[in-house]
């Protein structure tokens, strides 16, 4: 039995030519660039991470992807169903995970990758604590979610 979860953020992506290697598969590149383009969209909807972010000094948004998955876990497919949502939320960093689900391929099982975000002290590298309104603001997003994968 399966479980399908609603995800806020939702990328169709068609597989060509450029995006495989010479054995037909999804390059890393490609991969890489379909979790980047996917935590980048759900990031733009954090306005208020944005705004604690621009209104202290001396801090920067810090994004740190878990290891990437070998891109040939995810076979031969036709198109991928890049889903992102915030999965984790403590008091200075939240977890995006990201899943990439291919179709239409030799291969059906989806692949799931986490980015860690926080906002941390540009020259000591400690985090800070997320703002109630961030929080919030992510709680709302994830309630609003829509994308089944």
């Amino acid at each position: 039995m399966s479980a399908m979860t609603p995800w806020s953020i939702g990328l169709d992506r068609t597989v060509g030519d450029a995006d495989r290697d010479a054995d037909g598969y999804v390059t890393a590149e490609v991969l890489g660039r379909w979790l980047t383009e996917a935590v980048d969209a759900y990031l733009a909807q954090c306005h208020e991470l944005h705004r604690q972010v621009a209104q202290t000094e001396g801090y920067t948004l810090a994004r740190r992807l878990s290891r990437q998955p070998r891109a040939s876990m995810l076979g031969r497919p036709a198109e991928v169903l890049v889903t992102a949502s915030a999965t984790e939320i403590r008091s200075s960093e939240f977890t995006i995970t990201v899943r990439v689900r291919p179709f239409g391929g030799d291969e059906d099982l989806p692949i799931n990758v986490t980015c860690r975000v926080s906002i941390e002290d540009s020259a000591t590298g400690e985090p800070m604590e997320l703002s109630s309104a961030v929080r919030d603001e992510i709680v709302a997003i994830e309630r609003a979610a829509e994308y089944i994968s």
